[in-house]
């Protein structure tokens, strides 16, 4: 008797046993989940190396109330369904499906009064590569991934009750253990009072549909690193996701991918010139930097398509003819004040950070209105707006105490219809932006991609970035606005886009083809945002995104060392880049010279001439390199770039004010480059002097004021160029600096500089260094 207790005790033990974990296994890889919906093991099927967190398991799901994540208390695992359990009764259930590259995880049901759902963490010991947007962790051996099935899962850390990753993406983050995987989805299916934007406080968000937690779903795969995108591809496949192609390719794997394009401010009469000009660089397209009077609506410039949508479409057809792209630029859900969604009746549909009661009457030309509460007025805003029925209303300020009155009140802003109103109407603060626009909610937002996307159809227009995409934020429903907005669009135009944006995003990355950081406004060709362009690059690499190097301004002085200075990087990095070509800048006299090192650099890159060693020594922004091709055969130019600082010193009378320094010509006799910078934000450098060897000295009768520069090459004529690289004079020099032969050599500099300011002296010496021959050889990428 005692005996077969014994066994019954036993055999129920076992049977616990066998139920304490469940193993999700396909050919690929495998997860397991214990008892406690925690994620034990994430295994490589072919090598059986376990690559969770044994001390730190990750869970397949947590959930959020009241700010708080909880942990599950336990789990029922079936093969088909797992049951998650939490404190006080609540619980989950998920269907599982097991695929041949991936196996994906769906809630069902789960209990009432449930903010949000986090999936995760999955902690693996993975730290090589982190995709932080893309959501893939990689080793050498091994790759984790985890993807979001649709728009209500967001990729990411769950940080904010709006459900918005501000950052580039966390999906995948590093951790001291290595990695962790995770993503979220908000319980948007009731009215909410939250902060949007991380900005306006308590704002009031009615309930959407489909806004619950059910149908909330990741897929998660593991492979060996190369078959990453392999992978992606049939979840997206098989799951629906958008499949964005490029030239009947899936655009993550489409050789076009990333390609070099124009941007300008083109019209009706001058396309045929930057199409034309375009094709000589080997552009992949012309992209229009500024083509709307309004945004909302969308209505073109009539200065520049005097035959509005028909003359647009023209331009589009032009370039389809010789094999180039179209391109437009807007900030996607910005709404300009001279939109007919502002004016002469503002659309109720606009964003609103919180609605608030006229406690009085007042006349149409009232410049003050008494409210009942400041909750919605004391954020003060860039255009600092409030809508009362037809009528938008701006104010200065609001009162510190009862009566709250809105204060220097514009009566009829914006083209709106100034009236009187009674006690008891409603007055509701419209949310803003420094760029001087207001923003739809979520309804609006639907409507404005609509018109993006009939734009599209009605132009054939081929390119679009959504630049100011975070603006997609203002409807206060985080990730899920951002990314519905770009589906909205992508699905409603009738043929491919090329598609960029100003942010990262897990699920928008399937929509995207490209990311191309770094703007030309702020500094010089070579300075504007150098170090964003270079730290830009392993994001690119890490995501699985197109390299791109941003925007680069061609004016009539860029000269061709800047473009060798560009395209040397595009070479390092295999990367694509935007030029900004206006009208003016086609005046430049190194035209030519610029088109035909484009098509240079352009050719050894895609026949992929620079070995791995080459490419590595590229990437480096203080190396310079020139191209060139000799019956048949290419080869690279290097410089050496000397670089000394000088700064002006308060110094005993009599003692030299010079400094000198010592450098190399590793080549034959040749003349080297000097340029002169005066480094600072005041003072000037005043009738600098150069002497070399002792032996030839300069006296150069000019004054480079702070962020000017002077460049003098073989010339006795000197250019004197602003802080953002546009040539503002010419200085006559007394001699030209002489050939220098191979060996040492040494330059001292002198000037009248204020010793009591922080303004240096940069000298920059560039000599020729060598010459080699490129290659195709197996290393070259």
């Amino acid at each position: 008797m005692i005996k077969n207790v014994i066994s019954c005790f036993l055999l129920l033990l076992f049977q616990q046993m066998l139920h304490a974990q469940q193993e999700y296994r396909n050919k690929a890889f495998s997860i397991k989940i214990d008892n406690k919906g925690q994620v034990v093991s994430i295994k490589d099927a072919s090598a059986l190396k376990d690559y969770a967190v044994t001390d730190k398991p990750g869970f397949l799901l947590q959930v959020v109330e009241a700010g708080k994540t909880i942990c599950p208390v336990s789990a029922d695992l079936g093969k088909d369904a797992i049951t998650i359990f939490f404190p006080e009764g609540k619980s989950a259930k998920i269907r599982t499906g097991l695929k041949d590259s991936y196996i994906t995880f769906r809630v069902t049901e789960i209990s009432k009064g449930i903010d949000a759902l986090i999936w995760g963490p999955l902690n693996t010991t993975i730290a090589d590569t982190i995709g932080n947007t893309v959501g893939v962790v990689r080793s050498a051996g091994f790759a984790v991934g985890l993807q979001c099935l649709n728009k209500k899962t967001s990729g990411g850390e769950f940080v904010n009750d709006e459900g918005a990753v501000y950052e580039r993406g966390t999906t995948a983050v590093a951790k001291p253990f290595g990695s962790s995987l995770q993503a979220f989805t908000v319980n948007r299916s009731h009215d909410r009072n939250i902060k949007v934007w991380d900005r306006w406080p308590d704002v009031p968000l009615k309930a959407i549909s489909d806004g619950g937690l059910n149908g909330s779903a990741i897929a998660l795969f593991g492979c060996k690193p190369a078959g990453v995108l392999n992978a992606i591809e049939s979840i997206i496949r098989q799951e629906g996701l958008p499949y964005s192609t490029l030239k009947k390719q899936w655009i993550k794997k489409s050789t076009g991918s990333g390609q070099a394009y124009m941007i300008s401010t083109f019209n009706e009469t001058n396309i045929d010139t930057f199409l034309t000009y375009a094709k000589k660089m080997g552009m992949a397209g012309v992209y229009e930097e500024d083509p709307f009077e309004t945004w909302g609506h969308f209505v073109l410039k009539k200065s520049l398509f005097p035959n509005g949508r028909a003359g647009f479409k023209a331009c589009v057809d032009k370039a389809h003819a010789i094999g180039l792209r179209l391109g437009f630029h807007v900030l996607s859900n910005f709404i300009t004040t001279n939109d007919a969604y502002i004016n002469p009746v503002p659309d109720p549909r606009l964003a609103l950070a919180g609605t608030d009661t006229i406690m009085a009457k007042i006349t149409a030309d009232a410049t003050e209105i008494e409210v009942k509460s400041d909750k919605y007025f004391k954020l003060r805003s860039d255009l600092n707006s409030v809508r009362i029925g037809d009528e938008i209303v701006r104010f200065m300020d609001v009162t510190k105490s009862v009566p709250y009155r809105l204060t220097g009140c514009t009566r009829g802003a914006f083209g709106t219809r100034k009236t009187e109103h009674l006690a008891g109407e409603q007055v509701s603060r419209l949310i803003d932006h420094p760029y001087n626009v207001f923003f739809p909610n979520w309804e609006l937002q639907k409507e404005m991609a609509a018109n993006i996307a009939n734009f599209i159809n009605e132009t054939g227009v081929d390119q679009m970035d959504f630049d100011g995409h975070e603006g997609t934020y203002a409807s206060g429903m985080g990730d899920l606005s951002f990314n519905t907005f770009a589906e909205d669009v992508f699905k409603k135009a009738n043929h491919p886009m090329v598609l960029g944006s100003s942010r990262a995003n897990h699920y928008f990355w399937h929509i995207n083809n490209y990311l191309n950081w770094g703007e030309p406004w702020y500094g010089a060709f070579r300075e504007s945002q150098s170090d964003l362009r270079i730290a830009n690059q392993k994001f690119y690499e890490d995501n699985y995104l197109p390299n791109m190097l941003g925007w680069f301004l061609i004016t009539a002085q860029t000269s061709p060392d800047d473009i060798d200075w560009m395209l040397a990087r595009a070479a390092g990095f295999n990367a694509g880049y935007a030029l900004v070509v206006r009208q003016d800048a086609l005046a430049n006299p190194n035209m030519n010279d610029i088109i035909s090192l484009i098509n240079l650099w352009t050719e050894a890159q895609h026949q992929g001439l620079f070995n791995r060693q080459q490419k590595q020594w590229l990437k480096d922004p203080a190396n310079e390199a020139h191209l060139l091709k000799d019956a048949g055969k290419w080869y690279m130019q290097r410089f050496d770039k000397f670089e000394f600082i000088y700064q002006a010193q308060t110094l005993q009378p009599g003692q030299p004010t010079s400094s000198a320094w010592e450098f190399e010509n590793k080549q034959a006799a040749q003349s080297p480059q000097l340029i002169i910078a005066a480094n600072g934000e005041k003072g000037g450098i005043k009738n600098p002097v150069i002497e070399i060897d002792n032996a030839f000295r300069l006296s150069i009768p000019v004054t480079l004021l702070a962020g000017q520069s002077l460049v003098i090459f073989n010339s006795n004529v000197g250019v004197i160029y602003d802080q953002k690289g546009k040539m503002i004079d010419h200085v006559t020099l007394d001699g030209k600096i002489p050939k220098l032969t191979a060996g040492n050599h040494k330059i001292s500099f002198d000037a009248l500089m204020d010793a009591g300011l922080p303004l240096k002296a940069r000298l920059t010496l560039k000599l020729l260094e060598g010459r080699e021959m490129l290659a195709k050889s197996s290393v070259a990428n």
